[in-house]
């Protein structure tokens, strides 16, 4: 299963929506994913209610705002799955099966830098617990729960998972599509 997690952007409105290369960013995101045929179920997590994806079910995000929360739902609630940042237009099926062949029944993340990506990581009930007992204490950081729990990663530097959080964002993932 692919989660694809869209919140309401504070810093670019409605980048979801903006055109990628004669598509909207979360058509493409999804098209991506169920175009690898790895995927039983693709699921638009969002608070953005009036959001539509095209290849998924949509199921409204109620947790208290802060991703962390919604990744421990998440678990809770599908057990397994591939976390996909809803802005990240540029993943493709390399990126995507490569972190799923080191999968190994623990939790893995890309690493990028030193930087743990929470939204293109796998989840499953291994962590939950410490994730769990982490956000309990007042952490909100799922980036810094991975670096200290140690979590499995793959190390990567690639554009390919570039979120785009600003207009020029946007301009920087076309001029690499060759779609501007």
């Amino acid at each position: 299963m692919a989660v694809i997690f869209a919140k309401n952007s504070e810093r670019l409105k409605n980048k979801h929506n903006m055109e990628v290369c004669g598509e909207t960013m979360i058509n493409r995101i999804s098209r991506i994913l169920y175009e690898t045929k790895i995927f039983d179920s693709i699921i638009l997590f969002t608070k953005n209610y009036s959001l539509e994806c095209n290849n998924c079910n949509t199921v409204c995000d109620y947790t208290n705002g802060i991703l962390i929360d919604s990744i421990l739902y998440c678990i809770k609630t599908y057990n397994k799955f591939l976390a996909v940042g809803g802005d990240m237009p540029l993943i493709d099926y390399d990126i995507i099966n490569k972190l799923i062949k080191s999968y190994n029944g623990k939790a893995i993340a890309y690493r990028n830098s030193n930087y743990y990506e929470p939204l293109f990581s796998i989840y499953n009930m291994s962590i939950y617990n410490n994730l769990k007992k982490y956000r309990d204490s007042g952490n909100g950081s799922i980036s810094k729960f991975m670096s200290m729990y140690s979590i499995n990663y793959v190390e990567i530097n690639t554009l390919k998972l570039k979120s785009v959080n600003y207009y020029n964002d946007l301009l920087i993932v076309r001029k690499y599509l060759n779609c501007i």
